[in-house]
């Protein structure tokens, strides 16, 4: 019984960490874009070595959860 409990924690791990290029990558959290949550989102993600990029599922623009930041991209794309 306990298994059955755990299958879908386990399954949604599993499907979070599929979307990740780098297991540092991360996604920019809850709530709505606006300037101002961005430009901080994209401040402290260059601080970590990262770039910020669009989730490509296909999600609501306007939800910051549908943003990441990529930990390692700039070195890939030079």
């Amino acid at each position: 019984m306990r298994a059955l409990l755990l299958l879908p924690l386990v399954l949604l791990a599993a499907c979070a960490s599929q979307g990740e290029a780098n297991p540092g990558s991360y996604t920019l959290g809850r709530g709505i874009v606006n300037y101002d949550e961005m430009r901080r989102a994209k401040a402290q993600c260059e601080q970590s070595g990262g770039v910020v990029r669009p989730i490509d599922a296909g999600g609501d623009p306007n939800q910051m959860s549908n943003y990441q930041c990529v930990i390692g991209a700039k070195e890939k794309a030079q």
